[in-house]
């Protein structure tokens, strides 16, 4: 519900809560190393990273599962190329020189059948030598504040934004916890009130490093940052 009917209120919300610069310049410095001009991002969503990457000269082509955040990602972006697939089982003509997953998205496949489609579809995608750069939950940090309630606000214009999530344990396909979110909309004297339930997903690192093994993924490095786990994989 989140990414479809709630699409442009995740887009308003989202631009305020996340630091996308950072996000960019951060993807930014892990791909340098690499070289890379050609750019496939999955997931994403309505396509915040999309100009910052092709302002910086790369190009890029995001693909989501959510049409409606694509349609927001494609007016927003009339430069970048944009395709409607699942990561978990797409192909892709082109080759690139690195794919990225923004955002936690990895969060969202709470099985390990899941995450090795992903990554073998991935490894398909990549040119020899190309580089994955992913980031997502670490679950021993995670999961030790996991039961403390979340408030966000924020106002866009005349409306104000807040959303109130709750997480509980799930623990039924590995590190995972079921999160509600309630958002409510303000504008004027109308108010909107709408709630999202997803199951979520955290990884440790030996987790990641087998499935990127299985995967076919022949060098691997993490770097963590409080609760977020930073990948950059090679084939």
């Amino acid at each position: 519900m989140l990414y479809t009917k709630l699409a442009a209120i995740y887009d308003q919300m989202y631009r305020s809560i996340f630091d996308y610069d950072e996000q960019f310049r951060t993807a930014r410095r892990l791909l340098k190393p690499y070289h890379v001009k050609r750019i496939l991002e999955l997931g994403c969503g309505s396509g915040n990273l999309a100009r910052r990457f092709s302002d910086a000269g790369y190009q890029y082509t995001g693909m989501d599962i959510a049409k409606p955040m694509l349609r927001i990602a494609r007016r927003e972006n009339p430069q970048a190329d944009f395709v409607h697939g699942d990561m978990r089982r797409f192909t892709t003509r082109r080759k690139f020189d690195a794919v990225l997953v923004a955002g936690r998205g990895f969060a969202y496949m709470t099985r390990n059948k899941d995450v090795l489609g992903t990554l073998t579809c991935i490894r398909k995608a990549l040119r020899p030598k190309g580089v994955l750069v992913f980031d997502n939950f670490d679950a021993a940090t995670i999961f030790k504040d996991l039961w403390r309630p979340q408030r966000d606000e924020v106002r866009v214009g005349k409306r104000t934004i807040s959303r109130l999530s709750r997480r509980t344990q799930n623990l039924e396909t590995g590190w995972t916890w079921n999160w509600s979110a309630t958002y409510i909309v303000k504008e004027g004297r109308r108010v909107r009130t709408f709630k999202d339930r997803s199951v979520l997903r955290a990884f440790t690192r030996d987790e990641l490093a087998l499935l990127l093994a299985l995967a076919g993924f022949s060098t691997y490095r993490f770097r963590q940052r409080q609760a977020i786990i930073h990948v950059v994989a090679r084939l």
